[in-house]
């Protein structure tokens, strides 16, 4: 299986123990999570807790195809089954490769899930519900925190998933924000 990030001396993955935390801001709450593997199905699960509609953003930051860096979000609202069926079909491009971040929104601002490439999902919104989930599955809270220096890897294996996902929609396109790429 290929990986998106690893310690940069060892070239060894880096993979969270099933984790979670809880992170405190003065205007906001949320939960980091680190999962050992299937990121993907866990979003889904939180955004079938919360329902409704989602937005989708890809924060493409290195292509390996010469696609712009930058940020796409789909053109309008996804149900639940069109995130599902768009999430699952590029689940190993996601999962796998540290080329871009994904951010699932849902449209009437119930919650908001950010799977970054490191592999960390930011879940916003009805945090205490989705620490249920969490222990459901098995996770358990703790200190999460990414090893420095590491490194991301974007595998040509995925090129043709990048491809897709670049013309899956008429993305509406902006550029890079400060702090997408960090």
């Amino acid at each position: 299986m290929l990986f998106k990030i690893s310690d940069l001396e060892n070239q060894t993955e880096l993979r969270w123990n099933d984790l979670y935390q809880r992170e405190e801001y003065p205007s906001f709450s949320r939960l980091r999570i680190g999962c050992k593997s299937k990121e993907i199905p866990l979003i889904l699960e939180f955004c079938k807790e919360i329902g409704g509609e989602f937005g989708v953003l890809h924060v493409l930051l290195v292509s390996r195809l010469g696609k712009e860096s930058g940020r796409y979000q789909s053109p309008y609202p996804l149900s639940y089954d069109e995130l599902e069926l768009f999430l699952y079909k590029h689940q190993d491009y996601f999962e796998q490769d540290g080329r871009q971040h994904l951010w699932v929104s849902s449209v009437l601002g119930k919650g908001q899930f950010i799977f970054d490439q490191h592999n960390f999902i930011y879940a916003y919104g009805p945090i205490d519900s989705f620490a249920a989930i969490l222990k459901k599955n098995g996770f358990v809270e703790g200190q999460i925190n990414i090893s420095a220096p590491h490194c991301h890897h974007y595998h040509i294996e995925f090129d043709n998933d990048e491809d897709a996902v670049n013309n899956a929609f008429e993305w509406l396109y902006s550029p890079l924000r400060d702090g997408d790429d960090t």
